[in-house]
């Protein structure tokens, strides 16, 4: 069981890395107004560790979930894995084709926000309370 607490912990860091870099950059950039051209590219770079983030979060919840014997709640956030490539997918591609339009990315980027927001909300609920959704 020592090794599930290793993936734990490599999971736990993917998802802070997924959930909060650029998060807490995007919030640092709305607050106080800094959406200039240097600053998105700057963000651009934080795309890179969240891509990795992601697929550190991806194998270890994978190899947690094989130690664990493929408990069923699992399934949920397997099930809005589409969602989050898709989420990442936009906010890709928005940046890199938006990077000269701090305004317009600001608007994309307020929408997309909040589309995080409501999948993280639900993959913390399903993986802290476990519910048997089938």
């Amino acid at each position: 069981m020592t090794i599930y607490y290793l993936f734990f912990y490599l999971h736990m860091l993917g998802f802070l890395g997924w959930a909060g870099i650029t998060t807490g950059a995007y919030y640092l950039m709305e607050l106080s107004g800094g959406w200039t051209t240097d600053l998105i590219r700057a963000y651009w770079k934080l795309l890179y560790l969240e891509l990795g983030s992601l697929a550190l979060l991806t194998l270890s919840g994978a190899e947690m979930w094989s130690q664990l014997g493929y408990p069923s709640w699992v399934h949920p956030a397997l099930a809005i894995s589409p969602l989050v490539a898709l989420a990442e997918y936009i906010h890709l591609t928005s940046v890199r084709k938006m990077m000269d339009r701090p305004s317009a990315l600001r608007r994309r980027l307020r929408y997309l926000s909040w589309y995080y927001t409501l999948i993280t909300l639900f993959i913390i609920y399903d993986m802290v309370f476990k519910p048997d959704w089938f």
